[in-house]
């Protein structure tokens, strides 16, 4: 039995673990013909927080959260694959968990560990909330 992947779904953080993410899933993509989406989530706005303030902050946030995909979507165009970018507000494993259940992706490729995550642990809260929770198959890079 060949397991092909159709669709990956890669979160990134702009950690080195990120970017080795995208580096497997960008592999992958090429051998099998694989649709890739980028997915980064800024953390949630606090409730107090409402009316226009709050849609500023969004915006700031989607503004950041497109710089920071940029680099991402750059090496995709480079080997001739359309970069897919989705920005979301949220917890990330919960998002990216929900995201890749209503995008029916085959696959999530992420890094053990982000940007936040505490120095010394094997496997960082998010990538352990996925792996517990994701429908589909999950590919953790270091």
């Amino acid at each position: 039995m060949v397991l092909t992947f159709k669709k990956i779904l890669v979160p990134v953080d702009n950690s080195e673990h990120s970017r080795n993410a995208l580096r497997y899933a960008l592999g992958l993509a090429q051998t099998q013909g694989s649709y890739v989406a980028l997915l980064h989530c800024f953390g949630r706005i606090p409730l107090l927080i409402g009316g226009e303030p709050r849609r500023e902050l969004v915006r700031e946030l989607v503004r950041e959260s497109e710089k920071l995909l940029a680099p991402y979507a750059k090496k995709m165009r480079d080997l001739d694959l359309e970069p897919v970018l989705i920005i979301k507000e949220g917890r990330a494993g919960e998002v990216i968990v929900q995201e890749a259940k209503s995008g029916d992706y085959d696959l999530i490729v992420m890094g053990s560990r982000g940007l936040t995550d505490v120095q010394g642990l094997i496997m960082g809260s998010d990538a352990h909330r996925v792996l517990s929770a994701a429908h589909c198959p999950v590919l953790i890079t270091r």
